[in-house]
Formats: C-alpha cells, structure tokens, sequence
C-alpha cells in the first residue's frame, strides 16, 4: 500500500512541476509498470503508466512551446508556458500559451491538445451552421477552417489543426490583421 501512495504521491508532484523528463525516467516507470502488471499489481501498474505518460506530456508540452511564432514588428512576446492537465481536469492532455503585446493592445495565443473534449470542439468548428448560429464568421488559417467571432471589441480566432489541436487567438479587434499574421505563422509541424 505504501508504494502506491507513494507511486501516486510522486505522480502528482510531477504533474504539478513543468521539468521535462529523462528518457531513464521514463523507461524506468515503464518498467516498474511492466514489474508489476507480471506480479498482477494492478494498481501499482496503473500509476507507474499514468506517471510515465505525464512525463512524456511533460516533454510534448515542452516541445509544444517552440510551435509558437515570434511577436511581431512593434509588438514584443512573453515566454510560452505549458501545462499538463491531469485526466479529472479537461481529460487530460496539454495546454500552452504565449502572450503577445504592445503599448495599445494585447493578444493571447492558446492551445489545447491530447484532450478527449477535442473532438465535440473540432466537431463545433467544422459545422458552418453552428457557426453561423453562434455569429461566427468562416475564415482560413493556414488553409484550415477557422472561425472568427466578435464580442464588442474582442475578436476571438479558434480553429482545430489536422493534427487535432485546438489553437485560440483572443485580443482587441483593432489588433485583427496581427492576430490573423500570429496565427499563419503558427508551425503546425511542431505540434
């Protein structure tokens, strides 16, 4: 029993700390997971799978964070951050933003990925009458569907990558023609 206290323990320390993780970590979870799925340890095993997966979340979200474009001419970036959501909080996945702004405006890139709540997302996204319906407006990103919305003076740009990640662009409308450049520079690739 107090090896998997101490398992989960562990487990959400590591999910709560942003440190990717060594490959030696990772396969050594793996392996303790493995040891004990023989031994029909079950739980033992479950939380050596779930702390294995949270530290390649940990390495995805890292990676993630180099998808996002430089600011602009005249506009300046906070660093991007990631996070890894435990499975009660969204289903999981990871989470990523980066904050670009000037002395008038600001804008607020975000991303979501590996989360089971994608699918009814990407499903809103791709229905032009569920669109239209909420006031969005059809435009393209990227060659990709995107929606655009506007909220008084707010403009929002969300769209779902092929790969299945969900990007949201939020910030002053004044600012569109920047939103619309940060969100085609974008590298897809990495994410």
């Amino acid at each position: 029993m107090k090896l998997l206290q101490k398992s989960i323990f562990i487990s959400l320390l590591c999910a709560s700390l942003n440190v990717s993780a060594s490959d030696a970590e990772i396969n050594e979870a793996i392996a303790a997971a493995t040891k004990h799925y023989k031994a029909g340890e079950l739980s033992q095993a479950i939380a050596q799978l779930d702390y294995a997966s949270t530290l390649i979340r940990q390495e995805k979200g890292e990676q993630v964070k180099s998808a996002f474009p430089d600011a602009p001419s005249g506009w300046e970036a906070e660093d991007a951050s990631s996070e890894v959501a435990g499975a009660a909080m969204f289903g999981g996945g990871i989470t990523a933003s980066r904050v670009y702004y000037n002395d008038e405006q600001r804008i607020e890139m975000q991303l979501m990925m590996d989360s089971p709540m994608l699918q009814a997302f990407s499903m809103m996204l791709s229905n032009p009458s569920m669109i239209a319906m909420s006031g969005g407006k059809l435009t393209k990103i990227q060659g990709i569907q995107a929606v655009q919305k506007v909220d008084g003076d707010q403009l929002e740009i969300q769209f779902v990558t092929p790969g299945g990640a969900m990007i949201t662009l939020s910030g002053d409308n004044a600012a569109q023609s920047t939103m619309l450049k940060l969100a085609n520079a974008i590298d897809l690739k990495k994410l």
